[in-house]
């Protein structure tokens, strides 16, 4: 006659099981409720744009120098930007920063030839008729890399703001055509994101650039402008009555 000897449980560990098992059923109950179903959700776009005139505009000059000596050519490239840099700082309302100051060698056939030392100068101002004389001006020694135009962050966020105000009053009118087309006299707004965006700096054709190098009077820019734009997208839900 075989025996199974099974081990002892105590009094509180049977009413604990028993406890746990019980509650299960209402464990799983309450976890199926909380997956709540919407009904009636609906997705909307609403955009305002704008034209607006760039108001700064930016260049980047740089002077170049190679040769066998890497101290007379560092002399000259500093000699340059400072020279540059002092032009600049006696006009009102100019930014001036030195940037991207590189010395390497050059070699050939696996052998040093020479070396080469560079360093660009950035400049910005609202007032682009000054800024456009500076730069004719400093294409004595200087190579005009890049001319470019943009908008200033005080201008921008004061056409932003008021696109924002104009696509949530477009965003609330397309609300109410939905819920009237669909018998709805209510509804509630579940989510909104609002995104702005703005067109590329413009700048100039590189072969413009290249021709500038060459010229000694002030070149003439056109400040144009680029479009603004605020997106608003959201999901609303309609009411029941």
């Amino acid at each position: 006659m075989l025996i199974l000897r099974l081990p002892r449980l105590s009094l509180f560990s049977v009413c604990l099981c028993f406890c746990m098992a019980s509650l299960l059923p209402a464990v799983a109950i309450a976890s199926g409720g909380d997956e709540d179903t919407h009904y009636d959700r609906i997705s909307l776009l609403a955009t305002a744009s704008d034209s607006v005139d760039n108001d700064i505009l930016e260049t980047t000059l740089s002077v170049y120098r190679e040769g066998n000596n890497p101290s007379v050519l560092s002399e000259e490239v500093n000699s340059a930007i400072q020279w540059a840099v002092g032009e600049a700082k006696k006009i009102s309302g100019v930014t001036v920063q030195t940037m991207g100051y590189r010395t390497y060698p050059v070699y050939q056939q696996q052998r040093l030839s020479a070396w080469r030392v560079r360093q660009s100068l950035r400049l910005e101002s609202k007032d682009t008729a000054a800024l456009s004389q500076l730069i004719g001006q400093l294409q004595e020694r200087l190579a005009v890399e890049q001319v470019r135009y943009r908008i200033s962050a005080q201008r921008r966020n004061a056409v932003e703001e008021s696109l924002i105000a104009e696509a949530i009053t477009l965003f609330e009118q397309r609300a109410k055509l939905v819920a009237k087309q669909m018998g709805r006299r209510r509804y509630r707004v579940v989510q909104m994101n609002i995104n702005t965006s703005g067109a590329p700096m413009q700048r100039m054709a590189r072969a413009e650039i290249s021709m500038m190098t060459d010229v000694r009077t002030p070149p003439k820019f056109e400040a144009g402008a680029q479009t603004v734009m605020v997106s608003i997208n959201g999901t609303i839900e309609l009411q029941l009555d």
